[in-house]
């Protein structure tokens, strides 16, 4: 079993003691992401490095790892989706000191210390999620009555490939009460 992170932290005191958190992060906890979440059981493995770079910048970098279970929006049955999520963040005090970060950190911005990590991570985690869920087709449940449906109401000439136009039949009612 992993040991739990700390729950508040001052980051650039982290950073300038380049320290190293690893632990377990529960799922249960977040509470922004439960909702998305077919179970919040289980928690997710996380491992942060504090530092400073040879530019001066000081960062956040490192992986959170686990899986996550969400409803599949085809068939709304539980799916695991794996997770694993590379964080590379300069902690900045303004939006300002952002724009002039080099490429390879994004800007987590530091408004007041000390920081709720989970919430950092749970950022990050929203931000990988799919917007839609789904099984991959040949593993859905649903899949064999999305492809029948899909061939039910393929309405369209078979010969010619063409779909019939929907507002066809309305175009013919508005001719015939002119």
């Amino acid at each position: 079993m992993l040991e739990r992170l700390p729950a508040r932290i001052d980051p650039f005191r982290f950073a300038e003691g380049r320290r190293m958190v690893h632990g377990g992060l529960p799922l249960a906890g977040l509470a922004r992401l439960a909702p998305l979440l077919a179970s919040a059981e289980g928690a997710l493995e996380v491992a942060l490095e504090f530092g400073v770079d040879d530019l001066g910048i000081r960062f956040v970098q490192g992986t959170v790892r686990g899986e996550l279970e969400l409803s599949c929006q085809r068939c709304l049955e539980p799916m695991a989706w794996p997770v694993d999520v590379e964080l590379a963040c300069a902690l900045v005090r303004s939006e300002e000191e952002g724009d002039r970060l080099p490429a390879a950190y994004e800007p987590l911005l530091i408004e007041s210390v000390p920081i709720v990590l989970a919430d950092v991570i749970e950022d990050e985690l929203l931000l990988s999620l799919p917007q839609v869920p789904m099984h991959p087709e040949n593993e859905c449940p649903a899949a064999e009555l999305v492809q029948r449906e899909s061939a039910d109401t393929g309405s369209g000439t078979e010969e010619t490939g063409e779909r019939e136009n929907p507002f066809a039949a309305l175009s013919e009612w508005k001719r015939k009460s002119d």
